[in-house]
This record gives structure tokens, sequence and C-alpha cells, in this order.
């Protein structure tokens, strides 16, 4: 197999171009290159080119130009090969190459003439995989929307409790007599503010976490359980919930423990706070056991459930799936981001009136690597 350089060297003897301008651009080249003749049929392919077509090199050499492309680019390349007619130089066109498996890479391409004495001797084409970068551009785009209704709910989230406490308090002054009714409409705007307070704590929460890089430390994952069931003393509901615990004492988790009680507290406070009211066996059981190379973390109940549209939409900011919440509806969004900022994943499993699982996975982090973050 004939090597780039020798190809390029060979090929520098009949034409025009300067050695050290080809010796540069050689030494620069990380993607595909690609030599055709006047007929555009492929002279040369460099090992790039086969890696990332998944092609040997003899599959590829002798073959038309258009075994590179799908059939869905057909018209690309034929407005390609007239316009290489009139310019010696073709720059970043985007379009895509035809993978073995009749998969396509979408590529950046830069298609020039070779000359010899004026006279074409062929086509040097360099193309770039651009799947990456188009996969980081979508994902900018959807941060983007994100940003876009973030704003959004946020103005619609704030702008609502206040006008209600303004109202309110407009109603208060024009008020003479009545003390019940003074009363009534304090607890109106009691109610106000305390979702405005859910809603900035949630907003709060969301910004520090994101402007904070995690610190680790080592503790013990059934000990950091009892705490968080303990801190449900008197919470709403509790006394109506049955919550078991299963993890062995030995298991210990090397990541952030404020954030993993956290994610704990919220899940445990949903499956309280959404069993099933005309039921005296509502059940909620928080196990824990290693998995992988972490912890895998499962609070599951039997309580009021989620039909498939509401798990779809579970985790995102300001989504309420129970029309008759009074939570900020950031919650379970918080919940996963906090958990994709430590490496782990989350996963929803749930029928209306059958209850609903959720289990975490965390990885947990060596030792030497969390002294070095702290």
């Amino acid at each position: 197999m004939i090597s780039t350089t020798d190809f390029l060297n060979e090929k520098l003897n009949e034409s025009s171009i300067n050695r050290d301008y080809l010796d540069s651009l050689l030494k620069s080249i990380v993607d595909m290159l690609i030599i055709f003749d006047n007929d555009f049929n492929i002279q040369f392919v460099n090992a790039k080119t086969c890696q990332l077509l998944h092609h040997n090199q003899f599959d590829l050499i002798g073959q038309p130009i258009n075994i590179l492309f799908p059939k869905s680019q057909q018209r690309f390349l034929n407005r390609l090969l007239e316009d290489i007619l009139f310019e010696e130089h073709l720059y970043n066109r985007e379009t895509q190459f035809k993978l073995k498996e009749r998969k396509s890479l979408p590529v950046s391409i830069s298609l020039s003439v070779l000359k010899n004495n004026q006279n074409s001797t062929g086509y040097l084409l360099i193309a770039k995989d651009i799947k990456q970068l188009l996969l980081a551009t979508d994902a900018l785009k959807q941060k983007n929307k994100e940003l876009k209704t973030f704003v959004y709910r946020v103005s619609h989230d704030l702008k609502g409790p206040l006008a209600s406490i303004s109202g309110l308090l407009g109603l208060v002054e024009q008020e003479k007599e009545s003390v019940e009714i003074y009363r009534h409409y304090f607890n109106l705007i009691k109610n106000s503010t305390e979702k405005l307070e859910r809603t900035l704590s949630g907003l709060l929460e969301i910004g520090v976490a994101s402007n904070n890089n995690p610190t680790y430390s080592n503790f013990n994952v059934r000990e950091c359980i009892e705490d968080v069931v303990r801190s449900f003393e008197g919470y709403p509901g509790r006394g109506q919930v049955i919550l078991l615990i299963s993890a062995n004492r030995d298991i210990e988790l090397n990541t952030e423990e404020k954030t993993f009680r956290s994610i704990l507290q919220n899940l445990v406070e949903n499956s309280i706070k959404y069993r099933k009211n005309n039921t005296d066996d509502a059940v909620t059981k928080i196990s824990a056991r290693k998995y992988k190379n972490g912890v895998k973390i499962k609070v599951k109940d039997n309580g009021q459930g989620m039909d498939k549209q509401v798990q779809n939409r579970a985790f995102d900011m300001f989504y309420r799936g129970n029309q008759g919440s009074q939570g900020s509806g950031l919650g379970l969004f918080i919940v996963k981001s906090n958990i994709e900022r430590l490496g782990g994943e989350i996963k929803i499993k749930s029928r209306p009136d059958h209850g609903t699982e959720m289990w975490v996975y965390l990885p947990t982090f060596p030792t030497e690597a969390v002294n070095r973050k702290v």
C-alpha cells in the first residue's frame, strides 16, 4: 500500500503546488483526504478516510466520486462538480458521506483542483467529520430554547403571586370593619407569599448548584437515609405513610453528601405528598445497594402514580403533573440536574393508582480523586 507522503510527492512532481505548502498541509490534516483523477475516480484515500467511512482502501480506489455520497446528496454532488469547473477551490461545504452500513456521516468538505502547467491533473478533497459539532450545536440550540422557556416561566411564576398579594392588599385597605375578612385576606396573602418563596428557593438552589463544583466526601448511605427519614417527623401526611428502609450498613459513597441528601429528601417528600388519601396502608420503601462502580437507590411507593404523559415531562422545569400541587414545579428538575452534575442518572417506573418507583444511580469516586477536588 502506497503511503500518503509518497503518493502526494508523486502528485507534487506533476503539479505546480509548492512543496513546503503541501508538506505543511499534510502535517495539519487529521481528517479525510481523497485524491481524484480528472474523471473524478478515486486514486488515493488516507487511513482516516477508511476509518471514518468503515471501508478499506481497496473498496474505494478506482471508484467514482458518487460512491462517497448517499442518494439524498446527489443534487449536492452535481452542484459541487459544476462549481469546481469554474472555481479552483471550494471551501467548507456541508454534506454527508455514505458509510458502509448504509448510514451517513455529516462532513464539511473542501475541494481543490490539482494543476501542472495550468492543466488539471486531478482533484484534492479534504473532508472533516462534523458529527460532534452538529450534536454540540443542537445541544446549544436546546439550551437556548430552555433558557427562553425559563425566563418566560420565571416571569410568569413570580408575577402571579406578586399580583395576588398586591390585589389582596388593595382589598384589605378598603375593608373597614370585619376582622374575619381581614383574617381571610391575610391567609390568602400568606399562601401567595409561600408560593413565591418556594419558587425563589428553587431558583436559588438551581443557581447555587450550577455555579459550584461538587465538594466530594465519603459517607455511609444507610445512616444518611435514616437521617433523611427522621427529618420528616411532623411533615403533613407523614403519620399516614409507613417508611421502610432496606440498605446494608456497610455501603459507602464518595460524592457530594449535601446534594445526595437533597435528592433523597425530594423523592421521599413526593412519595408522602402524592400518597393515596383513601387508604390506610400507604407505604414507601427506600432501598440502596452497590451497583457497578457506585450505588443504586430506589424510592418506591404505592401512591397515586403517573401516566405516561406525566412521566415524559416529570423532569421538565416548572411542570406540575398534579393539578392540585402547590409546589413550584422545580423539584424533579432540580433532582435530575443534581444527579447529572454528580455523573449519575435517574429513571421513573409508574402507573396511575399503582404507585411510583424512582431509581437513582450515583457513581462513587476514588478517595484520591475526592481529595484532589475538595
